[in-house]
């Protein structure tokens, strides 16, 4: 084989992959941004507040002094989001995700989200608090801001829960 054809055929290898290499992370970032955009569009179907107006929850729901109990066996927490604040009862060693589908089905709340296996919940819409546009929504425990998922946090007793989109 010749010099001229052994240059050829290196430079043909090398022009292939190369374009492998360009059409590879083309590929990624398309997948990327499908990824992202199915992030943002996927929730979780939310039960309908039984044609109450959250004005009229608000002022049904229990104050925190009313919901704690006698019964040892019964833990509260208050969630605010957005102009709706909620009061959780719940067993001792409740996870907070538990806590929000308990209140949702009896009224109290209403979010959206998504699971994802092996990371838990995501909340992405809780009230009037919608995330996208840059911003995420976060949960702060007693003022400060959680470390873990809500498929992680367990509940305390007295817990004062805050979403912000930031």
């Amino acid at each position: 084989m010749s010099k001229n054809h052994k240059k050829l055929y290196i430079g043909i290898f090398i022009m292939i992959v190369f374009s492998v290499i360009v059409i590879f992370f083309a590929y990624v970032k398309e997948k990327k941004i499908v990824v992202e955009n199915i992030i943002q569009e996927s929730t979780v179907l939310s039960l309908e507040i039984n044609n109450k107006s959250k004005t009229q929850i608000e002022n049904s729901t229990p104050s925190p002094a009313s919901t704690e109990s006698t019964d040892k066996n019964t833990e509260s927490a208050t969630v605010i989001a957005g102009n709706t604040t909620a009061y959780l009862s719940f067993p001792p060693n409740t996870v907070f995700y538990d806590a929000l589908v308990q209140a949702k089905n009896q009224g109290q709340i209403v979010f959206n989200g998504k699971n994802y296996l092996g990371l838990g919940f995501f909340i992405t819409d809780i009230e009037t608090l919608h995330s996208g546009g840059g911003k995420d929504l976060l949960y702060y425990v007693n003022g400060k801001e959680a470390t873990v998922g809500v498929s992680s946090y367990t509940l305390k007793n007295g817990d004062i829960i805050e979403w912000k989109l930031e």
